[in-house]
């Protein structure tokens, strides 16, 4: 990364910021968003962010030490893949993390020699990333995580899913909190746009750093941030972004309202964790079947099995009838004696 603008607070000078980065607005937006994510009131829970030293990551704690009255713990993921320039990046957040009176914590994966085979270097920084994070906060006593992604990222990933194939899920995006590696992760920043985050730093004074591989348009996701998007925005529709941005939180009020109607049918119908009663599942239509075993599917930690595949299992289950029907690999869904259960180490 490099450095941009100066690291001098002018934060003592509050008539030369504008009314729509001030400190009210923002309170106002900071409060709004975390008592609908349901971190505030903190009453004085310790949480973490995490801080990569870019404007997003940077704003986010710069928003988290004015407004949150709970302990901040700044975590920084030195991935090991681009040297001196990394060891800078951490140096430079550490510095910044000091001079807000944030604690700060340092951790470094090694992501070239721990990625797995076939997976990519974007989404094995991403999985060690996370999975650092959540190691860092259980270490500390810590069960939320604050991420840094913006309105932008929020477009660019709906894009993504939707050119790559997609159904509701992916078209959500990405969601306000994830539960996962026994942490919650929130996305307190999904309401706020890239830029409009540099503002509220630039107008303090404060620098970031930028990191040259979001630069590279060779990986799918810069090419969509820095090709794709400003093209459909410059010959197709201005308010794209903002657009796709809406089009994720519609879906996501669907994918709840999905969520919400599987566990009332799952709690109808599972005689134990995992096996269904058949008869009282028929009762449901074909669409509420296919939702309740893709939910299912997911519990248990399966490849995800497209809307058609789900469509057909469905058929099988209201048709009546034994039957074996394969998931992926060794694992099925087997119909017998008016059971619905999986099954590992059988092939059709």
């Amino acid at each position: 990364m490099k450095s941009t603008g100066c690291y001098t607070a002018m934060e003592n000078n509050p008539a030369k910021i504008p009314y729509h980065l001030s400190d009210y607005v923002l309170r106002k937006y900071f409060v709004e968003t975390g008592t609908r994510q349901s971190w505030l009131p903190e009453n004085g829970r310790n949480i973490a962010l995490a801080v990569s030293g870019g404007g997003d990551s940077l704003a986010l704690l710069w928003l988290f030490r004015k407004f949150y009255g709970g302990d901040v713990t700044a975590v920084h993921i030195n991935h090991g893949i681009r040297g001196n320039e990394s060891d800078d990046d951490e140096r430079f957040t550490a510095m910044f993390a000091k001079n807000l009176g944030a604690n700060f914590r340092a951790v470094r994966v090694d992501v070239p020699s721990e990625k797995m085979k076939g997976e990519s270097l974007e989404t094995s920084a991403r999985r060690l990333r996370l999975n650092a994070l959540a190691d860092t906060a259980r270490e500390l006593g810590i069960t939320s995580i604050m991420l840094g992604h913006n309105r932008d990222d929020l477009a660019e990933t709906v894009l993504f899913n939707i050119l790559r194939g997609t159904g509701i899920r992916g078209a959500v995006g990405m969601t306000e909190s994830t539960q996962a590696y026994g942490v919650t992760f929130f996305r307190p920043l999904l309401g706020l746009r890239r830029e409009f985050l540099r503002e509220i730093l630039h107008s303090r004074g404060y620098s970031w750093r930028e990191d040259s591989t979001n630069n590279d348009d060779r990986y799918t996701r810069n090419f969509i941030r820095l090709k794709l998007l400003p093209a459909i925005e410059s010959n197709i529709n201005a308010s794209a972004a903002e657009h796709l941005a809406q089009f994720g939180e519609d879906m996501r009020k669907i994918r709840d309202n999905e969520d919400e109607r599987s566990r009332e049918i799952l709690t109808s119908c599972l005689d134990d964790s995992h096996t269904l009663d058949r008869r009282k599942l028929r009762k449901f239509s074909h669409d509420d079947i296919a939702i309740v075993i893709r939910d299912l599917g997911r519990q248990l930690g399966l490849k995800t099995l497209s809307r058609g595949r789900c469509s057909e299992l469905a058929g099988l289950i209201v048709k009546g009838g034994n039957f074996i029907f394969q998931w992926c690999g060794n694992m099925t869904v087997i119909g017998r004696n008016g059971k619905i259960f999986f099954e590992e180490g059988k092939s059709v």
